[in-house]
């Protein structure tokens, strides 16, 4: 053990305090301290045995006095290794277990805590127990099938004083057949060594449920204590077609479907809330020290050890006959870990089962349904992507005027956005775990949403540094090119005799606050089309705006408004959009002479006499007659229009 204290024989009373501090580490016996080491590797071929690893096994043999085994289990990223450090290991050894950040199974294999920790148990007495931790079921990352999980689960039920299952809220009717499933599991390694003449004389193990991200308000809201939940989930199972195998347990007249209740000695529930509102903190938990967690999530993690202690066993071997018996029907002789290895041994060697499942997998169906969901992945993160494109486009207007504290704010929404899609992993993986996809496909779809993920977040990147630069570039030439409407008459009545239409601004529009002022032509034109129709519908005024992002959107400002020429709102930005200004002489010319007529006949409705003192045009003065207002007859002609940027 790493030298805690000095050794002075006239310092015994400090030299006891620091035993006592010893102790409360788990007794640390070497300079590495406390760390955790592998047990079980996995096989080499997805319906192969596990294999035994040395560094595993001289923990195991170095155990001469009396110990127990807690082990966790459960699928892949629900916080095994995570709540397995807050709840025995809280403080400098809390990470113990490393966990992962990303979708994918971190853990593999199985692993085992270098040295035992010593706890006190409810009676006063004191057990040293070695903790597990082992890969999440339908992990991601390396070869998995039903037959490894299978194995891995029959063992660690064989091994284990305590059985942790780690699952995440909520949990219902199909969690329950999941944990059934594994119990079945269990059972057939059971049958499987009682029919080699290997028959395992030992007490059941205790089942600790955690279900963990849990909203303790879902059971308040039902009136239910943990103990009710656990009640009714218990009378949500449904038979395995196993039960008939409940003979290797002496129990065949059973007719419980939930196999659970006959293969642990007793079960207990415990919800874990989750460790932090916030996403990055709870998909990184290992970087968190547990004074940054919740408080509520800490408390759980407590109740969890207390759940654990209850009734605490060491690993031993019952004197009776008989294959996996109650605790009251067993007289336990406590092994020592020498004696313990050739056991396991033993029970790896001659309890392997083959799930036949492996052997007929519909890959036809898994396709179609990992297909459907990359379309589906594919969708929500390209909406996502959209949001916080429009979002940086946004501030930036905001933040338009150049201003040292604008271009601070600027700075800062580039920030925003980018900040928020690093969050695409756990909310794509929070979607994941919400669908059917998951349950049935949980590696390949975590592995899908991992890939696709760091390929959506690397397009979205580009997508929003090239709108980073356009609004930089939009705010630095922002007033420099924009002309004042007595340039656009001048250039426009310059091109008049051409017929001639004009580029006058990017990212604007025929924007107005009055529908009145704005025409829309329709979608699906080019630029070419959109300039002939406005030039052929005379209510146009001469701005037009062509939006070839938009469907091809065409639109004109209304003649004779303050939006004749798209410039009543000069302050408008509209993304990708362009416009223009064009002169139709036909128009004009039709326009000039219905503003005639309409001036002559509002002239007549006020006037009272043929000569007024007023300076008014006398009503019989005026040839009201529409042909005096005609525009003066023209040929018909084909408009030939270029476009000048």
């Amino acid at each position: 053990m790493a030298e805690l204290c000095p050794p002075s024989r006239s310092r015994c009373g400090l030299l006891l305090v620091c035993l006592a501090v010893a102790n409360a580490f788990g007794g640390l016996s070497d300079d590495l301290g406390l760390h955790a080491v592998p047990l079980f590797r996995k096989p080499a071929v997805s319906t192969g045995q596990l294999e035994l690893v040395e560094d595993g096994l001289n923990v195991l043999r170095a155990q001469t006095e009396p110990f127990a085994i807690v082990s966790a289990v459960g699928p892949t990223r629900t916080g095994k290794s995570s709540i397995l450090g807050r709840s025995f290991f809280r403080g400098e050894h809390e990470n113990i277990f490393e966990s992962g950040s990303g979708v994918t199974s971190h853990t593999g294999g199985v692993w085992i805590a270098s040295q035992p920790i010593t706890m006190q148990l409810a009676d006063g007495s004191s057990l040293r127990v070695l903790f597990i931790d082992t890969e999440g079921f339908s992990g991601v990352g390396g070869i998995t099938s039903k037959t490894y999980e299978a194995n891995l689960f029959g063992l660690v039920y064989l091994l284990s004083s305590v059985v942790i299952f780690n699952t995440m809220f909520p949990v219902d009717a199909s969690t329950v057949a999941s944990l059934n499933a594994h119990a079945s599991h269990a059972l057939s390694m059971l049958q499987a060594l009682t029919d080699s003449g290997q028959a395992v004389q030992k007490s059941k193990p205790r089942l600790v449920w955690a279900i963990q991200s849990f909203n303790i308000f879902n059971l308040h809201n039902s009136g239910m204590a943990a103990e009710d939940l656990l009640a009714a989930l218990r009378n949500a199972s449904r038979a395995t077609g196993q039960e008939h195998a409940l003979a290797v347990l002496g129990d065949a007249a059973s007719n419980s479907a939930w196999l659970v209740e006959k293969l642990f000695e007793e079960q207990e529930l415990v919800t874990v809330r989750r460790p932090h509102p916030s996403d990055e903190i709870v998909a990184n938990l290992a970087k968190y020290n547990s004074s940054l967690l919740s408080a509520d999530y800490l408390h759980d993690a407590d109740q969890l050890q207390l759940a654990t202690k209850h009734n605490l066993k060491p690993v031993h071997r019952c004197k009776e006959d008989g294959t996996i018996l109650t605790i009251t029907k067993c007289t336990a002789e406590p092994l020592v870990g020498a004696d313990f290895v050739k056991q396991l041994a033993l029970w790896l060697k001659h309890g392997f089962i083959l799930d036949r499942s492996d052997l007929e997998v519909d890959y036809a169906s898994e396709t179609e349904t990992l297909n459907n969901l990359r379309e589906r992945n594919r969708v929500w993160f390209d909406s996502q992507c959209k949001s916080l494109n429009e979002e940086l486009r946004t501030k930036f207007y905001w933040y338009r005027d150049d201003s040292t504290m604008n271009q601070g704010l600027r700075q800062e929404a580039v920030a925003a956005v980018e900040k928020m899609m690093k969050g695409f992993h756990g909310a794509a993986l929070s979607k994941l775990v919400e669908s059917g996809v998951f349950w049935k496909f949980p590696g390949k779809g975590a592995m899908l949403v991992e890939a696709q993920a760091e390929q959506a977040m690397q397009r979205c990147k580009e997508t929003l540094d090239g709108t980073r630069r356009h609004m930089e570039d939009w705010v630095a030439q922002r007033g420099k090119g924009e002309k004042l409407p007595q340039e656009l008459q001048k250039e426009a009545d310059s091109i008049a005799k051409k017929g001639l239409y004009q580029l006058v601004a990017t990212d604007s529009s025929c924007f107005s606050r009055t529908d009145a002022h704005r025409i829309s032509l329709g979608s699906r034109f080019t630029l070419a089309s959109c300039a002939e129709a406005v030039s052929q519908k005379c209510e146009c005024g001469r701005g037009f705006e062509f939006h070839e992002g938009n469907d091809g959107y065409c639109g004109c400002g209304t003649a004779g408004t303050p939006n004749s020429d798209c410039t009543e709102h000069q302050e408008d930005f509209t993304y990708g959009n362009s416009r223009y200004v064009m002169y139709n002489p036909a128009c004009m010319d039709e326009k000039r002479g219905r503003a005639m007529a309409e001036a002559a006949a509002s002239a007549e409705s006020h006037s009272t006499g043929d000569g007024n003192h007023d300076g008014t045009v006398s009503a019989s003065s005026v040839d009201k007659s529409p042909a005096a207002y005609a525009p003066t007859p023209q040929k018909a002609r084909r408009v030939c229009f270029d476009v000048y940027d």
